[in-house]
C-alpha cells in the first residue's frame, strides 16, 4: 500500500512538471509569433501596438514558475545570466521606419538563498536621437540597449554587474556601451564609478561610431580587461563628429584592479585571440595533388622582430608585460569573492 501511495505521488509530480513546461512552451510560442510580427510590421503605429502586446506575452511568461531556470528555445532576443545565478536580463531592439530604434527588456533577480524571483520591466524613455545619460538611472527611466554580455565583479565589497551593450543607433551611426548594473533594495540602478581614465571617473563609457564600421568591444577573463577598438575620425576635419569615427587598427583597454577595485583605461593595448575561440580553417588548392585540402590557420600572435621570421620586418611589439613573458602574473584576489566566472550563455546581439 506504501509503496502505492509512493508510486501516485511521484506520478502526480511528474504530471504537475510536464504541466508547468507545457505552459512555459505554450506562453514562449504566443510570444515568438508576435516577435515575428513585430520584426514583419513596415507601420511605425502597427509596430508599436504590437510591441505592447509583446511586452504583455513576455510579462506572462517572465513571471512564470520555474522560467527563471528554464532557457528559451524558440525566441530570439538576448538572453544573458550572471555567474553567480542570481540575475537573468532580458532585452529586445524594435526597429522604426526611419531605421531609428526603440528598445524593451525585464530584469530578473534572485536573491541569494531565496526561491522568490523579483521581476523589473525595462522602460526605454530616451529619443534615439538624444545623447546617453552619463548620470546613475534606475530600470524606469532606461536608455534603451540590447545586452550581449554580464560579467560578475566586486565593487566596494558589493558584486555589481558589468554589461555589454549594442544600440543600433540611427543611420548616421552606432553605439556600443559598457555599464553596470546594481541592486539597491528592491530598485535597479544602472551606473557606477568605477571606469576610471586619466582626467576622470566616469559612470558608464558610450562608444559612438559610425554606421558603417563595425567595433570590437571583448572581455579577456585571463588578463581581467575589456579590450576595445580605438576609434578614430575619419579625417582631421572630422574631430568630434562621432558619426564618422572609425577603428583605426589600435587597442585600448580597461583593466581590472582588484585593490581598488575600479576599472582602469590603459591605452595601446596588445589584442589577442580568446583561446575558447577554438581552432579555425581554410581551404586551398595543393598545388602538387591538384586537390583542395583543409589547412588550420594559424591564430598564434607572431613577434615581427623575430629573427626566425625575417620577412615579418624589424618593428619591436610591445606586449601588455615584456617582451618574453607571455601571461601576466597572477592577479591577487580577494577571498570573499570570486571573480570572473565563466558566462553561462554566449554572446548575443
Amino acid at each position: 500500500m506504501k509503496l502505492l501511495i509512493a508510486l501516485i505521488l511521484s506520478t502526480s509530480s511528474l504530471f504537475v512538471s510536464f504541466a508547468w513546461s507545457q505552459g512555459l512552451a505554450q506562453k514562449e510560442q504566443e510570444a515568438s509569433k508576435l516577435l515575428a510580427a513585430l520584426r514583419a510590421s513596415t507601420d511605425d503605429n502597427q509596430t508599436l501596438q504590437i510591441h505592447l502586446a509583446f511586452k504583455k506575452a513576455m510579462s506572462g511568461l517572465v513571471s512564470s514558475k520555474d522560467f527563471f531556470d528554464s532557457p528559451l528555445q524558440a525566441l530570439r532576443i538576448a538572453d544573458i545570466k550572471s555567474a553567480d545565478q542570481t540575475v537573468r536580463l532580458l532585452t529586445w531592439n524594435v526597429e522604426f521606419s526611419d531605421l531609428s530604434y526603440t528598445y524593451g527588456g525585464f530584469i530578473l533577480r534572485r536573491e541569494e538563498g531565496k526561491e522568490r524571483v523579483s521581476i523589473l520591466e525595462l522602460n526605454d524613455v530616451l529619443d534615439p536621437y538624444s545623447s546617453k545619460p552619463e548620470n546613475v538611472i534606475d530600470y524606469k527611466n532606461w536608455y534603451g540597449a540590447v545586452y550581449f554580455k554580464i560579467i560578475d565583479f566586486s565593487f566596494q565589497g558589493k558584486t555589481q554587474y558589468l554589461l555589454f551593450g549594442y544600440d543600433g543607433g540611427t543611420t548616421m551611426s552606432n553605439f556600443k556601451i559598457l555599464d553596470v548594473l546594481s541592486f539597491s533594495g528592491q530598485n535597479a540602478k544602472f551606473g557606477s564609478s568605477v571606469f576610471k581614465d586619466p582626467k576622470a571617473i566616469k559612470k558608464r563609457i558610450v562608444f559612438e561610431y559610425a554606421n558603417m564600421a563595425s567595433m570590437s568591444l571583448e572581455f579577456e577573463p585571463k588578463r581581467a580587461r575589456i579590450v576595445f577598438d580605438h576609434l578614430s575620425p575619419e579625417a582631421p576635419a572630422l574631430e568630434g563628429i562621432a558619426s564618422y569615427y572609425f577603428p583605426d587598427m589600435s587597442y585600448d583597454a580597461y583593466v581590472y584592479d582588484y585593490d581598488r577595485e575600479l576599472w582602469n583605461l590603459e591605452a595601446d593595448v596588445v589584442a589577442t585571440n580568446p583561446e575558447e575561440v577554438g581552432e579555425r580553417y581554410y581551404y586551398a588548392l595543393n598545388k602538387k595533388t591538384g586537390k583542395v585540402e583543409k589547412n588550420r590557420m594559424r591564430a598564434d600572435w607572431m613577434n615581427p622582430s623575430d629573427q626566425q621570421n625575417p620577412e615579418n620586418g624589424t618593428h619591436k611589439a610591445t606586449l601588455p608585460t615584456n617582451e618574453n613573458q607571455t601571461d601576466l602574473p597572477p592577479v591577487k584576489k580577494k577571498r570573499r569573492f570570486q571573480l570572473f566566472k565563466k558566462p553561462v550563455n554566449p554572446e548575443s546581439y
